[in-house]
């Protein structure tokens, strides 16, 4: 099995109260700063893919080069479809050699993420694939979160116990004051909801949003059962960052191939940094 197992190593995180950087994967250079950063820190790893980077390669294909680095690592390497939103999303993904899945129910009712959650455990679990749930609606768009729609947007830990012994799930996705993308303004996490999560809920918990969270509140989410932190939009803004540093120094066309290796060493400082920060360095053994 050339992949690590997602379920062991979530279970390890949460025995050792750290947490796995779960970092998006779109291309090549996305795979190789990731992978050679976790051998550097000694740190197992999770690679996710977005269905919505299906478009930048034959997923296939590109499943199988992972697989081989994988093989090739010196530490663990999981991989994990990252927000699937559907059931044919999910079965395409199995079809196509991911070892692990995310169901994103968040925008459906309470019931119906129940019962379609339960649906895709029924087709995984025979299979020996873990699955991730995501239970409360991330605040994406930035509203102003108010008494009376913060029940709308945040998970409710009775609700989250309920949602996790029905569905059977491997790991929930909570929302706390997390969101995707770059955050307008600071987050406010919850971390009383967080903790009233923890002690409902036994399986792994995994915080999505995890790029423009303060590093003290990583540090306490940590503290508080969250074993699984989802890392894309800083990696980009960095390798961006230093795409228009070349561009501003060499306005002339430059060497591409020379120009991506400046874009990897970009990424390659923002997992190091996160690695550190979650508490996962030095623990592949």
């Amino acid at each position: 099995m050339p992949f690590a197992s997602l379920t062991e190593m979530l279970k390890k995180a949460q025995q050792g109260q750290y947490a796995l950087g779960a970092f998006n994967v779109m291309n090549l250079e996305y795979l190789h700063s990731i992978i050679e950063t976790a051998e550097q820190e000694r740190s197992p790893v999770i690679l996710q893919i977005n269905p919505i980077h299906f478009k930048h390669s034959r997923v296939a294909s590109f499943i199988s080069y992972i697989r081989e680095e994988a093989i090739n690592a010196s530490v663990p390497v999981a991989l994990n479809l990252d927000h699937g939103n559907d059931r044919q999303v999910i079965l395409y993904a199995i079809r196509n050699g991911f070892p692990a899945v995310m169901f994103d129910g968040s925008k459906l009712s309470y019931e119906e993420n129940i019962l379609q959650t339960k649906q895709i455990t029924e087709i995984c679990h025979p299979l020996g694939i873990p699955v991730e749930a995501e239970l409360g609606k991330l605040n994406d768009e930035g509203v102003e979160i108010t008494p009376e729609n913060r029940s709308y947007f945040f998970t409710d830990p009775v609700e989250a116990k309920e949602f996790v012994n029905i569905t059977n799930v491997d790991a929930l996705a909570v929302s706390i004051g997390n969101a995707h993308g770059f955050y307008k303004g600071d987050p406010e996490i919850d971390f009383q909801r967080l903790d009233e999560i923890r002690h409902k809920v036994v399986i792994p918990l995994v915080l999505h949003g995890g790029s423009g969270i303060s590093d003290d509140d990583i540090r306490r989410a940590i503290s508080c059962g969250i074993c699984k932190i989802n890392i894309y939009t800083e990696m980009g803004a960095n390798a961006s960052i230093r795409l228009r540093q070349i561009i501003a120094e060499h306005p002339e066309p430059f060497d591409l191939p020379w120009a991506l290796l400046e874009i990897r060493a970009a990424i390659r400082e923002i997992v190091r940094h996160k690695i550190q920060l979650f508490g996962s360095a030095g623990k592949s053994r």
